[in-house]
């Protein structure tokens, strides 16, 4: 789906990052509907408060990553970051 009919029909369910960010994508494949978002804030330490204190991205179950994945699992930690189940999923 193009991102600006992505944005028209699930502009509510959208956090206020994601609809400024959507329309840099070529085409939406997943937009994380079911997950409870972290909100993004320019306000917000550490990547507008997507990521931790440490850098690393915080995982949010059947959220999207880029518009094209679900984050399904998580599968562990190692020494240079997290492990998680990727699905792709088309709209």
């Amino acid at each position: 789906m193009r991102p600006g009919k992505a944005l028209k029909l699930f502009l509510n369910q959208l956090s206020d990052y994601e609809r400024g960010e959507i329309l840099e994508y070529q085409e939406i494949y997943f937009l994380g509907l079911k997950s409870e978002k972290v909100l993004g804030s320019p306000k917000e330490e550490f990547n507008y408060g997507y990521d931790d204190e440490k850098g690393d991205y915080k995982i949010v179950m059947n959220d999207h990553i880029g518009y094209r994945y679900e984050v399904l699992e998580f599968l562990g930690k190692g020494s240079f970051g997290t492990v998680r189940s990727l699905f792709s999923n088309f709209l």
